[in-house]
């Protein structure tokens, strides 16, 4: 096995095992501590940093990944240049959003404990530390100690504050700051981690030193693109917030961590392959880009075919286990339209990826942009009329338009497409063992138990098939 495939493989194993942790935490702690507002407010607080931390880095950390290889750029000026900068942003985002924070409160119905709102800066700028933690360490094929920082270990530090609110007389307000601070932390020892791979010389001279007006143009173009594709990614979140309440919100918020699931390989694998994308587009190797378009779509198929088919088999029984679990109901059916939307946008394999380090990388921002308006007209108008199903409805559409024209486009000018004759059989396959598990006559941890059984026995037939796709 190649470093490229050991790093996803950590990386792969390390996203599963934060999301076990978050299971514990999303499942049983959180709820058992705090109210649906409470938790609705630490899920606008979480998903809107993400919002923010991608669009304030300024395409710095894409800009990375993309010329890194160029031959035409002197690399460790490039790789200083970028280091400041990245610095720099992280310092004066962290300063302005601590003094303008809690201006926010009104426009999402933040009507409780507004000072935390100061808070939110340590979530974005540990956001943007990790963004260029992973874009660096990627560079040089290591990208499995950042990705542990930032999925594994930001869990284990929420588990253990959660731990001693359980057992202390801490206050949800308490909880959230002691988080933030230990996002904070981790966040800057990861991109710490990441510049000693890289190694760069850090000095006031690559503030201002040029970089290109490719690089300039890329970044900006990038802003754009991160700010559509994470804004929809986004948005349920915030107008969720601006259009109901925080109970919704934290109602929603359990929906889509139990439909987010499935993330735990796509997360590396677009990380670990975007240098490796945009070395195969200055080179010209379109045999190295077809076979990574073919094989992330065909992976993340197989594998995230396992959690659909255990998730919405046993969602009522996994509904059961969370504390006070009837508050929680409503979102059942959004797991489901939740997961729909995951397993499309991963079907498409590293899509956005080879778009984003093509030469026509422009496409990214033109096609999210008609759908960013597309998805905020239909959540003004399924929001009022279904509540959070109706955020559940407008994703799927986006999702299906985003990936629809990401791979019309890419075929258009490449002649690539992520499907294959694999795709097929792994629909299908994947089909019959979901109807199996679904029509076996238990319910509850038995059934969970049975569908687990089933799935393993069903990988240790199509053994050989399973390596094929994962290793070849």
């Amino acid at each position: 096995m190649n470093v490229s495939k050991k790093q996803i493989s950590s990386g792969a194993v390390i996203n599963i095992a934060g999301i076990l942790v978050g299971a514990v935490l999303n499942l049983w702690l959180l709820p058992e501590l705090f109210s649906t507002e409470e938790l609705g407010m630490y899920r606008w607080m979480e998903r809107t940093a993400v919002l923010l931390s991608n669009i304030l880095l300024f395409g710095v950390h894409r800009s990375f990944t993309k010329f890194h290889s160029d031959p035409n750029k002197d690399k460790k000026a490039f790789e200083s240049a970028v280091v400041g900068r990245s610095t720099l942003l992280m310092i004066v985002v962290g300063v302005v959003l601590f003094i303008v924070g809690p201006e926010l409160a009104p426009l999402f119905n933040f009507e409780k404990d507004v000072h935390l709102l100061r808070y939110l800066s340590f979530f974005v700028v540990s956001g943007m530390a990790f963004l260029m933690a992973v874009s660096a360490a990627a560079t040089t094929k290591r990208i499995a100690v950042p990705v542990f920082y930032k999925n594994l270990g930001l869990r284990i530090a929420m588990l253990v504050i959660g731990l001693a609110l359980l057992y202390y007389a801490f206050t949800f307000s308490q909880w959230l700051i002691a988080y933030a601070w230990a996002s904070l932390a981790l966040g800057l020892v990861a991109l710490l981690y990441a510049w000693n791979r890289v190694k760069p010389t850090f000095t006031w001279r690559h503030m201002g030193a040029p970089m290109g007006k490719d690089v300039q143009k890329f970044a900006w173009i990038s802003v754009f693109s991160v700010l559509i594709e994470i804004g929809i990614n986004t948005l349920d979140v915030q107008m969720l917030s601006m259009l109901t309440d925080m109970d919704s919100v934290g109602i929603y918020g359990m929906a889509f961590f139990i439909g987010s699931v499935i993330d735990g390989i796509r997360r590396p694998i677009n990380q670990m392959l975007a240098p490796q994308i945009s070395t195969s587009w200055n080179k010209n190797n379109m045999d190295v880009l077809r076979k990574i378009y073919e094989k992330t779509s065909s992976a993340q198929m197989l594998v995230n075919a396992a959690f659909v088919i255990m998730v919405m088999v046993n969602v009522q029984w996994i509904f059961s286990l969370i504390p006070d679990g009837e508050r929680f109901y409503p979102a059942i059916p959004v797991v489901g339209w939740t997961l729909a939307r995951k397993y499309i946008n991963a079907s498409f394999g590293s899509n956005g990826e080879i778009i984003a380090n093509s030469p026509f990388y422009k496409l990214n921002m033109q096609i999210g942009s008609i759908m960013l308006v597309i998805n905020i007209v239909l959540n003004f108008l399924f929001i009022p009329k279904y509540g959070i199903l109706g955020v559940a409805y407008s994703g799927l559409i986006a999702v299906l338009f985003v990936n629809a024209m990401r791979a019309f486009m890419i075929y258009r000018r490449s002649g690539l497409q992520p499907f294959t004759r694999e795709s097929l059989y792994i629909f299908m396959g994947s089909s019959v063992v979901g109807l199996v598990c679904y029509a076996l006559p238990v319910d509850g941890l038995v059934k969970f138990i049975l569908s687990g059984l089933i799935i393993l026995v069903a990988a240790a037939i199509f053994r050989k098939f399973i390596k094929h796709v994962l290793l070849r």
